[in-house]
């Protein structure tokens, strides 16, 4: 039985409150703490015509920007309302995003990270000695960096039916997914393909968890979220914060929801008794900003080591195997390879961009070359009626190559 720590609605709304002063605790200069970014005025145009272009052309009502580089906030703003109604709220730094894909590094990646400091597991680890439904012939060689880097084998998705038609009586939704998890086909061999995966996360969750006795939402609060003070960064959120959080999407009857998960995996999967490993994390972008920085400084923050350096730093370049010549992951993170996204500097150099992106319009951009992050959320999935749902990579491309153009560390390069 995984061990939980109680939190109460209050106690996390006292949390929550105590966050409300942006980045009143994060290391960062009085400027910064002030919300006064250091930047240009040429930057912050470029920035703000990104993400306004997106609201113009409704592919999201609302969303948040943070860059920073090496301790500063070099632009901090909020931007739209949460959604297309006249008199729907204004979205302030402090709203609360569901980060769907994100997820995978802000939470699981984490955890695992943490779990590999404290060498509960090695990244060789068979994943069936820890998590024993995966002890079938096919499954036994897929190991945890597998399941991290996604060349296990596992498919893309599965349908959460073909878990509910599987599901044993008293069985929970949680462990019916894990079982017929191992009950799948491999699209391929361990270690001799490339598929991102959400089942990979999911199933890794579940390993973490049994391998602490936890659910990883407690091990996160307790090791990151709670010494960082990430406070609005959670799995279950208090009433206080749901009043702060933005709906990802419309129900069936064109109802906004702000208090479930937008993934169909991890809505059915749930946060009470296991955390959903692919999607399931709300949070904030000063909370990530901290994070971000977090990762940049090679697992410190505000004189604290969170994670290990040697961990972070074998997370931050690519892992996956050289035989397998598609996308390149780090431990968890990926490894931007296009641009504008990265510079053939941070190739030459081996100080690669790592982040991630979710479905719901989430993206997190952090360039080890420049030492610079971008925290970039949106609510894309909250459709404007008559539209369907909308990219929002061109904004992301446009505030991308704003910032790296800005910076002096390439100012030889873009000449």
């Amino acid at each position: 039985m995984i061990r939980q720590h109680i939190f109460t609605h209050s106690t996390a709304a006292l949390l929550a409150a105590t966050c409300i002063t942006t980045f009143a605790t994060l290391s960062i200069p009085v400027e910064a703490q002030t919300m006064k970014p250091i930047t240009t005025p040429k930057l912050s145009d470029k920035l703000n015509a990104a993400v306004l272009d997106g609201i113009k052309k409704q592919n999201y009502p609302g969303a948040t920007l943070i860059v920073g580089q090496k301790g500063k906030i070099l632009h901090a703003k909020a931007y739209g309302t949460f959604t297309y109604e006249n008199n729907a709220p204004k979205v302030k730094l402090n709203t609360i995003f569901d980060l769907a894909s994100c997820s995978k590094v802000v939470g699981t990646t984490t955890a695992t990270l943490i779990n590999l400091d404290d060498k509960k597991f090695k990244l060789s680890t068979p994943v069936y000695q820890i998590v024993p439904d995966f002890n079938k012939p096919d499954k036994t060689q897929i190991t945890v960096k597998d399941l991290m880097t996604h060349v296990s084998g596992l498919p893309a998705y599965m349908s959460s039916s073909v878990a509910e038609k599987k599901r044993k009586p008293n069985q929970s939704k949680a462990d019916a997914l894990i079982s017929a998890y191992s009950d799948l086909k491999l699209k391929y061999k361990t270690r001799t393909d490339y598929v991102y995966s959400c089942l990979n996360f999911q199933t890794l969750a579940r390993l973490n968890e049994n391998a602490t006795d936890l659910r990883n939402e407690d091990l996160l609060i307790e090791r990151v979220f709670g010494p960082m003070k990430m406070n609005d960064t959670r799995y279950i959120l208090s009433k206080a914060q749901l009043k702060r959080t933005i709906p990802s999407y419309k129900n069936s009857k064109g109802i906004p929801v702000n208090d479930k998960v937008h993934d169909p995996l991890a809505a059915y999967h749930g946060s009470t008794e296991h955390c959903p490993g692919n999607a399931g994390v709300f949070s904030t972008a000063p909370d990530l900003a901290k994070y971000c920085q977090m990762i940049l400084a090679n697992g410190k923050f505000d004189g604290k080591q969170i994670i290990s350096s040697n961990i972070i730093k074998e997370a931050s370049k690519p892992q996956t195997p050289a035989n397998v010549k598609k996308e390149k992951r780090g431990l968890g993170f990926d490894v931007w390879e296009s641009k504008p996204y990265v510079t053939d500097l941070n190739f030459k150099s081996g100080r690669y961009v790592i982040g991630h992106t979710g479905y719901t319009g989430t993206f997190l951009w952090m360039d080890t070359y420049s030492d610079t992050y971008i925290v970039f959320l949106t609510n894309r999935c909250f459709t404007a009626k008559g539209k369907k749902m909308a990219s929002v990579n061109p904004q992301r491309r446009a505030v991308t190559d704003a910032v790296l153009r800005s910076l002096p560390q390439y100012k030889n390069y873009f000449k």
